[in-house]
């Protein structure tokens, strides 16, 4: 089932599904707080300490606050990714808007 600019809230010290289905592409803002995202084959990452790539709120210059309409394979150098994850950073809750099909 598709998000439709849904408000998704990531609460701090575990990984929270951006997407709710299998997904090729996807469109997301963080509105609060910082996360890291990480792409997988459909089971959530293994650890907290898994890399990933960070996005922020009100973001400076040289950061991110988001992708859009981003190809998940763009991400993921792991076959066959399609679904992805968030993860606050400095124990905060964050909230991410999510769009996908």
């Amino acid at each position: 089932m598709a998000r439709d600019q849904v408000a998704v809230s990531c609460p701090p010290d575990v990984w929270t599904e951006l997407t709710n289905a299998d997904v090729t592409e996807l469109t997301f803002q963080v509105i609060s707080g910082s996360v890291k995202v990480r792409f997988t084959t459909g089971s959530a990452p293994s650890a907290l300490s898994d890399a990933g790539y960070e996005y922020h709120a009100n973001s400076a210059e040289y950061q991110r606050d988001g992708e859009l309409r981003a190809t998940v394979a763009s991400f993921a150098a792991v076959a066959g990714a399609d679904r992805a994850f968030a993860t606050p950073l400095n124990g905060r809750r964050a909230v991410v808007v999510v769009d996908h099909a």
